[in-house]
């Protein structure tokens, strides 16, 4: 919710007056003005900075999923958008121990690319099991505004995560299969939908145990390499990486680039936060934790003065205590603007929305006719899903 709003729609009309010339500039203002309500945002740009509309830019709201737009900046500065994200693989005795390093597409088809690599290395060897080295990731790492739902957005962020640490399966008669070719259904995925009481097919997240999390990483990746004639036993658990070479580093198909841009089109809280969780840990060194990535945001705000008042607790949006002002992320969508095509698009508009029960927004970078391509942020209150895109269709309309 804004603070300071104005008591009433005259005063805000009155000031988005200002600049006007004729009655059909006023009639468009006033409109956007009752469309945003008392406590809305509406702050646009041109692309020389100069403010073309500025209700409530200077106040405090939540941001919700725009803030991945800022995630996305950080990773450009400190991972590099051509950067990719790695998974080691070790081998101590009979036990593959393989220590992830936060890559948020850990998922079947990249494990197939693992299995692959693997199979000649291994030489014929039997295993006991798959261990897991999550040591990357501060254990004590809970994101704020994550719960302990079976929905996707509440699963967990951890070091090594297979599958966005949910699993996708399909429940009919009381048996369990799972509803991806790609991926074999394990004990644990099979106990968790029986747990969940899935009916259907449905994506859930694992759960909020890290044992759990570990387990799936180890059964997913047993079961990939029993696929290509590998035998490997039904042993699990954690584990620390031996010192010395790994036997096989693992490079995520995706660049961070790409990472960012599924992030962006799909609003995925799980992969924003594995990219934040990154961020801390390039900088300060592992183990990775909220805290070294706050203290990354908060210098990469100081380095940028017209980010003033962007505060992030997380990388995702989902948290309430995240902070944002029209002008700090006007600003942040012209740092962002070399990587617009990674949003999605509507009616040529490339934008971020941003949804949560108080709030809903829309940022993005709109063509105009008389002010070339602006940038504009809106945050409305919790009911106004349609409203905000009726505010960008004024703005196309009087701009």
């Amino acid at each position: 919710m804004r603070v300071g709003a104005p008591s009433c729609l005259a005063g805000t009309a009155l000031f988005l007056g200002l600049a006007l010339s004729g009655s059909a500039q006023a009639d468009w203002r006033s409109e956007v003005a009752s469309r945003a309500g008392e406590s809305g945002v509406v702050h646009v740009v041109d692309e020389q900075g100069a403010v073309l509309v500025a209700l409530g830019g200077e106040e405090a709201f939540r941001p919700a999923s725009m803030l991945k737009v800022v995630t996305t900046l950080l990773a450009e500065r400190y991972l590099g958008m051509d950067a990719r994200f790695r998974t080691e693989f070790f081998l101590e005795g009979d036990r593959l121990i393989v220590r992830g390093r936060g890559d948020p597409f850990l998922v079947s088809e990249e494990l197939d690319r693992v299995a692959d690599a693997l199979l000649p290395l291994l030489g014929g060897r039997s295993l006991s099991g798959v261990f897991i080295d999550d040591s990357f990731f501060a254990s004590d790492v809970v994101v704020p505004g994550v719960g302990v739902s079976e929905q996707p957005y509440d699963a967990l962020n951890s070091a090594t995560a297979v599958n966005f640490n949910t699993v996708h399966v399909t429940v009919s008669g009381g048996q369990v299969r799972s509803a991806e070719s790609q991926t074999p259904l394990t004990p644990l995925a099979k106990a968790v939908a029986i747990r969940r009481g899935v009916e259907g097919t449905e994506r859930v997240s694992l759960s909020a145990n890290p044992g759990d999390v570990r387990r799936y990483a180890s059964e997913l990746v047993a079961a990939k390499l029993r696929g290509k004639g590998i035998s490997v036993g039904d042993a699990v658990g954690a584990a620390t990486a031996p010192a010395g070479s790994a036997l096989y580093v693992h490079e995520s198909s995706k660049t961070v680039a790409e990472v960012c841009s599924a992030m962006l089109i799909y609003s995925n809280n799980y992969v924003a936060n594995q990219v934040f969780l990154a961020v801390g840990q390039a900088v300060h060194g592992a183990p990775a934790s909220l805290e070294k990535s706050r203290k990354v945001a908060r210098a990469f705000v100081a380095e940028h003065p017209g980010l003033a008042g962007l505060v992030l607790v997380e990388g995702s949006g989902i948290s309430y205590e995240n902070q944002a002002t029209g002008r700090a992320l006007a600003e942040a969508l012209r740092l962002f603007e070399p990587h617009r095509d990674l949003l999605r698009q509507r009616q040529g508009v490339r934008h971020k929305t941003g949804t949560l029960k108080v709030t809903k927004s829309v940022a993005g970078y709109l063509d105009t006719r008389s002010h070339g391509t602006v940038r504009f942020v809106i945050s409305l209150d919790g009911r106004g899903s349609q409203r905000r895109w009726d505010i960008v269709r004024l703005l196309g309309e009087g701009l």
